[in-house]
């Protein structure tokens, strides 16, 4: 009896090793084609080649042992071993169950793999992919093919090449769709970044750069020998290669331990993207209205600042300077004061003297009157000071007033802003909980899609098995297109449906992303009972 199950499993292994090759290099030629078309360059197909395969051999090995099994058991049913099985007494599950116990540790080796290799193998692809980009800009392979660069939000164009160096530069940087710098340079070369690995730098020379292009701003025209320029040659992969399907098992779990943790502590969100979207729209309406409160704001800070802090300090000046001026015509008063009365005393006493004093009689009189005129003009010139300085208490008064008022404006608009800071603190927290329970989503779904597919050897030995017993053919074609029809007809649309429909929240994440397992495993286990009760 052991030696009937050896049989079929050296059989199995001897139609498994083939197809398994085949498949794989099938496969992994389709991907490195595909890489390259991306600007994955052949200079670095040698480092390319470990994580491509890694990458493919748990897609592979399902489909190659469905392959393998059905054209085993095709073969014996073909050669009417099956018959000779059972007229021995062998009952046929005996010769099943140890294929099922091989598809079983199969799927623990998928499962290794998609776990722990098949993440590790994504980001080394990945990382090589942005290497090779970032040599492509270096070598001037795109410059030489095309006229014009991307580095959003930068974008160059030239006329031509020569050297390596390109001339005829145009560098044109936009913000928030808007034009904001016009560079225009007789020539340039890209090099590499010395400091940032995933930058490159663009040297310009005899450059006229134009900055400040907004409608708000000041446009501003400066020239210059030479103008340096960074650009993101790819994207960070610090944050790329974080992404959740480069994650092995450990961090997986630890990812999906932490959103737990936090989900819950929040409210239940039933449609993370359609909370999305409604608090994205109450944040901009927010932020617009901020924005205007921000100028309202700013404009009667102004205004208070004039009142309360510009308009003391100039009454206190006029203060100053009023006090200042009255007492010094106070003091030419008193000073004019004295001479009137030394003046009126010289007069007195002229005028008890002979008729030879009248002419200093008549200087005296009229210097006098003059002293009077001036004593007088001070005089009312101290009156007008007290005036002033009484109308300028009225204007402080005023003043005090208007900064009062303008104080419990800006009280006002200030409380204001700050309910309108809170209630986007509160959209904020709502997009975050909203994007926490859809990564937690995400996380769970892509773990169970690493184990579904690591079950796949096991559910397809359960459905090849029968299917080949039932074609009963000997042909290798014959039995890769059964294969490719399970696989392609069967099993990864019902996979593809079920984690779309995992991701609209139409079922749970279990029984939707299972589904096309179970119902493959259910096929494969009525047609396996078929087979046994022949």
């Amino acid at each position: 009896m052991k030696k009937l199950q050896k049989y079929i499993l050296k059989n199995i292994a001897r139609a498994l090793i083939p197809a398994f090759a085949t498949l794989t290099l099938i496969m992994a030629a389709g991907f490195c084609m595909q890489l390259l078309n991306q600007g994955l360059d052949v200079v670095r197909l040698h480092g390319l080649v470990p994580p491509v395969f890694a990458y493919c051999i748990p897609m592979v090995l399902p489909s190659a042992f469905l392959t393998a099994v059905i054209m085993t058991f095709g073969r014996l049913s073909a050669d009417n071993e099956l018959i000779a099985v059972r007229a021995g007494g062998i009952h046929l599950f005996r010769l099943i169950y140890p294929v099922l116990i091989a598809a079983a540790g199969l799927s623990l080796v998928v499962a290794a793999f998609q776990f722990e290799t098949v993440p590790r193998a994504r980001a080394r692809i990945k990382a090589l992919q942005y290497q090779a980009l970032k040599q492509i800009l270096l070598d001037k392979v795109a410059l030489s093919a095309r006229k014009q660069l991307s580095f959003p939000p930068a974008y160059v164009q030239y006329e031509e090449v020569k050297d390596g160096v390109m001339l005829g530069l145009v560098v044109v940087e936009m913000r928030n769709n808007r034009l904001r710098t016009i560079i225009t340079a007789e020539s340039g070369v890209i090099k590499e970044d010395p400091e940032e690995s995933g930058w490159v730098v663009f040297e310009m020379k005899n450059s006229v750069v134009t900055r400040g292009l907004q409608p708000d701003a000041e446009a501003m025209t400066v020239s210059g020998d030479e103008v340096s320029m960074p650009f993101r040659a790819h994207p960070d992969p610090s944050r790329v290669l974080r992404h959740k399907k480069h994650l092995p098992l450990i961090d997986l779990l630890r990812e999906l331990q932490e959103l737990r943790e936090r989900v819950a502590s929040q409210p239940r969100v039933h449609d993370p993207d359609l909370v999305r979207k409604e608090q994205y729209v109450k944040r901009h309406n927010i932020q617009v209205d901020m924005r205007a409160l921000n100028g309202t704001l700013e404009k009667t800070q102004e205004k208070y600042e004039k009142y309360a802090v510009h308009g003391p300090r100039r009454q206190a000046q006029l203060v100053e300077r009023n006090q200042r001026l009255t007492a010094d015509a106070q003091q030419e008063v008193e000073s004019l004061q004295q001479d009137q009365a030394a003046c009126t005393k010289e007069l007195q006493e002229v005028r008890q003297q002979d008729l030879e004093s009248i002419e200093r009689q008549v200087e005296l009189e009229k210097k006098q009157r003059e002293l009077l005129a001036k004593i007088d003009a001070k005089k009312k010139e101290i009156e007008e000071l007290k005036q002033e300085l009484a109308e300028a208490d009225k204007v402080a008064l005023t003043s005090d007033r208007s900064a009062a008022e303008l104080a419990e404006e800006i009280r006002e608009l200030q409380q204001g802003k700050n309910g309108k800071m809170q209630r986007l603190e509160e959209v904020n927290e709502k997009i975050r909980w909203a994007g926490d329970q859809d990564e937690l989503k995400s996380i769970t779904i892509r773990i169970h899609k690493r184990l579904v597919q690591s079950v796949t050897v096991l559910v397809f030995a359960m459905v090849g098995i029968p299917v080949g017993i039932l074609a009963s053919r000997r042909r290798v074609v014959t039995a890769f297109g059964i294969s490719f029809a399970i696989v392609l007809l069967v099993f990864y649309p019902l996979l593809i449906v079920g984690q779309l429909v995992a991701d609209a929240r139409l079922l749970p994440i279990a029984p939707a992303m299972w589904a096309g397992n179970g119902l493959t495993f259910l096929i494969g286990a009525c047609l396996m009972v078929k087979v046994v009760r022949r």
